[in-house]
């Protein structure tokens, strides 16, 4: 995984460094080419050190999209070290011309040259030794001749020109790189946004299940005595089951399954929690997402653990489930003795693992009741 300073290395200064190869090209073509009747003035060590930055430029400008960061690294620090090294050695790098006629050909590759500072230096350093180096061949013939050429001296004005190239790229480069930070910066928001969500869909999962599953299990088990019963064993292991699924995420519930099976499951589960309860399923094998049978049917179980604790002793209740085309829905209706939906609706039982659940899945939970009057909850999840 690249670091931020690598990403950002990767989406500007590679670019910016292909424009400027880009630019080195187009200077050849242009300005050294031209020069090239002056090549016997200087000698092969000389010329071969030229043509090699040269070369790298337009290496750069072919390959630059595609070489290793490492590897443009190191060309662009190389390319601004060896032109500097051969500006100050184009004296003794002559072959026996006239210094006072002739110039390093080389200048004619400064402005691409200096523009790589902006990538290996900070601005002000780069725009320094840009600038610096415009200076360099009359340096060099006033310490190997002991003063400047005519002919260098009356190029040296035009080439401290050339560091306005390099000011225009910092320019754009320092916005640039700007820009990219805050947009690295978004992009880190919204990733920890996205966990936190992700952290708190988990916990409240979580949550849901230890309400359903596990503290019923620990309710019959406080209400039993001596070894413990078939039915505990079994809501014990399907609690441990649902807690592994809640740590299993969203892959484990990619899957569909038909109508007909959908309203099978949720019904097998109603029956284990009440096997008195009076059923109607109608199916059609339509395909349903497994995680929406899987949270509709936790919904209907709460909502028929709910009427078994309030509902009252001689209450009966009746259960219709129906899995179509159109989707899912879920009747738990009870004769018992009812309550107030407004002050019960703070519950955990049903605010979470009703309501809530439903929600998350996209569909809704309908609670009707009355205090004397019985209760009905309707869930419901269309495709």
């Amino acid at each position: 995984m690249m670091t931020p300073a690598t990403e950002q290395r990767e989406a500007i200064d590679r670019p910016l460094g292909w424009l400027t190869a880009i630019g080195g090209c187009i200077l050849i073509l242009d300005q050294t080419l031209a020069q090239l009747p002056g090549l016997p003035a200087f000698a092969l060590w000389w010329n071969t050190g030229g043509v090699l930055v040269a070369g790298t430029l337009v290496s750069l400008a072919v390959a630059g999209l595609f070489l290793p960061l490492r590897v443009l690294e190191v060309c662009w620090r190389a390319v601004p070290a060896v032109y500097v090294v051969l500006q100050a050695t184009w004296v003794p790098g002559l072959a026996g011309s006239d210094p006072e006629r002739v110039v390093p050909w080389l200048w004619t590759l400064e402005p691409a040259v200096i523009t790589l500072l902006m990538l290996v230096a900070r601005p002000a350093t780069a725009i320094a030794i840009g600038f610096s180096f415009a200076l360099v061949p009359g340096l060099s013939g006033l310490l190997f001749l002991g003063h400047v050429p005519h002919a260098v001296l009356a190029d040296t004005a035009g080439q401290l020109g050339n560091v306005l190239y390099l000011i225009i790229f910092v320019a754009l480069r320092v916005p640039l790189r700007q820009l990219h930070a805050t947009e690295q910066a978004a992009r880190l928001g919204r990733t920890r946004q996205v966990r936190a969500a992700a952290r708190l869909e988990q916990q409240v999962a979580l949550r849901r299940i230890v309400h359903d599953e596990v503290l019923s299990v620990l309710t019959s088990a406080m209400l039993t005595s001596g070894a413990p019963s078939d039915a505990l064993r079994q809501d014990a292991r399907r609690a441990i089951a649902a807690l592994h699924a809640a740590n299993a995420g969203p892959e484990a519930t990619d899957a569909s399954i038909d109508g007909q099976d959908a309203a099978a499951l949720i019904a097998a589960d109603l029956r284990r929690i009440d096997p008195e309860i009076t059923l109607e399923v109608q199916s059609y094998p339509a395909v349903v997402p497994l995680a929406v049978v899987t949270g509709v049917g936790q919904a209907a179980v709460e909502a028929l653990r709910n009427s078994l604790r309030h509902a009252g002793s001689g209450a009966t209740r009746t259960v219709r489930i129906d899995a179509t085309d159109e989707g899912i829905e879920v009747r738990i209706h009870d004769d018992g003795v009812g309550f107030d939906p407004v002050l019960a609706g703070r519950r955990l039982g049903i605010a979470e693992s009703i309501v809530g659940r439903m929600t998350d899945l996209g569909g809704s939970a309908r609670i009707d009741s009355v205090p004397g009057g019985g209760t009905e909850v309707v869930l419901a999840w269309s495709d």
